[in-house]
Formats: structure tokens, C-alpha cells, sequence
């Protein structure tokens, strides 16, 4: 499903910062994100990238100032559980799954707490989401200390979309990847694209990045500095110069 010009705003960043002290992790940020759009959001390392998905979800801390609104309505000072409810769910760039538990009894607990299904309910989604991230069958009953690092991958997403996100936060997936496993990647994102959940993508690797999203933020110092098409955004100065240091002018 993919956005049009006339698809509503399903989740906006309104004003939005975070403060730790005299430090500024996220600088007055707004965007919005329309309904079946891939968002993607670049920025060197140190940028706020991640705090900014930190304040969306409330974890582990909402924003200093500012609103987060989805579908119109202001969440920001709801609990972590209450946003995934409401349909916000993130992923994490490191591991966060339970490494003594299986495959389906991590993606069972996400289906429960964080989308609220029960019994067999429950358990049909968590079947579709492995079925989604095309999960091996006989890799479904091990435990997440015997996957693969691609496998954990697609369990993280798995889980996610498990607990029936509006909204899909995907914190650098690709970490860790090979290039070909990369491609596989941007495949799975296509695929639960098309399952109709809107993404927002933070992402280090350009090439899967720009491969994906309709659209792209960059941000530096945890201020926007540049939002537009990827084609037009990535020839930008001010995000080259971001990217590569401002070059000097030999005479």
C-alpha cells in the first residue's frame, strides 16, 4: 500500500525536543508521516535519530517539549504500553528478544502485550507475522540463542508487527548484515509494506534506505536539516556536508 498526496496524516512530530541537562538530543523536530508511507529518517552518528523514536514511544522517556500525535491525537503522555496500544510499535537496534524463549514464544508475548490478542487470537497472529518474515517452519520451535543473526532480524519484525502496529518504527534493521542479507532486508520491509503498515526507517546503510522509502528526513546535531524525496534530499549541500565534513577550497 503504498501513500498518495491525498492519504492522511496518520502520525505527526509536532515542535518536538528532548533536553538532558544543557544537552539538546532532539531539536525542535516536526514532520508528519501520511498513512501507507516509508519514512525514512538519515543522519550521521549522534544525530538523535534514535532519541527521537525514544520520545515517540515513550521509551524510555517522552519528550522534554512538543507533541506526538497519531491519527490527530496527542499520545505523548501516555505510557509505553498505552502507545503500543493505540498502534505505535518500534524496534530496537540492539537484540530485545527473550533469548530463552522460541521464535513463537517471543512473537506470542508481542501479540499479547503489546497487541492486546488472546488465545487463539494470539496465536493466528503470531502465526501471520512469522509468516510474513518468512520464518523457516522448523526454525519456529528453537530457541532465539540458535538463530542466525538475519533470523533474530526477522523475528524482531515478526514481533513487532505481531502486536498490530499502525505504525512501524524499524531502528537501523540492516546492522550486522551482510549485502546480500541486506537485500533480503529491503525485501521484508516491501512485504510487511504491502501487509498495509505504515514504516518509519532510521537506517545507516544509504543504499537500502534510499531503495525503500517514499520519502526522507535528515538530521544532524538533532535538527532537521533537510526532508523531501531521497533523490533530492541526498544531492542536498547541507546533508552532503553532514555526511562528509565541509570541504575546503583549494587555491
Amino acid at each position: 500500500m503504498a501513500a498518495t498526496d491525498a492519504s492522511p496524516v496518520l502520525l505527526e512530530v509536532r515542535n518536538v525536543t528532548r533536553r538532558f541537562g544543557e544537552l539538546v538530543a532532539v531539536d525542535d523536530v516536526s514532520f508528519t508521516v501520511t498513512e501507507g508511507q516509508v519514512f525514512g529518517i538519515a543522519g550521521p552518528n549522534g544525530s538523535g535519530k534514535s532519541t527521537l523514536f525514544n520520545v515517540i514511544t515513550g521509551i524510555p522517556f517522552p519528550p522534554s517539549s512538543g507533541a506526538v500525535l497519531l491519527r490527530g491525537e496527542e499520545i505523548q503522555r501516555l505510557r509505553p504500553h498505552q502507545i503500543s496500544r493505540a498502534g505505535i510499535l518500534r524496534t530496537f537496534q540492539k537484540d530485545a528478544e527473550f533469548y530463552t524463549l522460541t521464535a513463537f514464544e517471543n512473537v506470542y508475548t508481542s501479540a499479547v502485550y503489546c497487541g492486546g490478542a488472546v488465545g487463539a487470537d494470539a496465536r493466528r497472529d503470531s502465526m501471520q507475522a512469522l509468516e510474513d518474515v518468512a520464518l523457516a517452519d522448523d526454525r519456529r520451535d528453537r530457541p532465539v540463542s540458535e538463530l542466525s543473526v538475519f533470523e533474530r532480524k526477522q523475528l524482531m519484525i515478526a514481533s513487532a508487527i505481531a502486536g498490530r502496529p499502525k505504525v512501524l518504527l524499524l531502528d537501523e534493521p540492516a546492522a550486522g548484515l551482510t549485502r546480500p542479507e541486506v537485500t533480503q532486508l529491503a525485501d521484508l520491509i516491501r512485504t510487511v509494506h504491502r501487509r498495509g503498515i505504515t514504516i518509519v526507517l532510521i537506517e545507516h546503510v544509504l543504499p537500502l534506505l534510499l531503495s525503500v522509502s517514499e520519502h526522507l528526513m535528515v538530521l544532524n546535531q538533532g535538527a532537521v536539516i533537510a526532508s523531501g524525496t531521497p533523490k533530492d534530499v541526498v544531492r542536498m549541500p547541507q546533508v552532503v556536508e553532514a555526511y562528509l565534513g565541509k570541504r575546503e577550497v583549494s587555491h
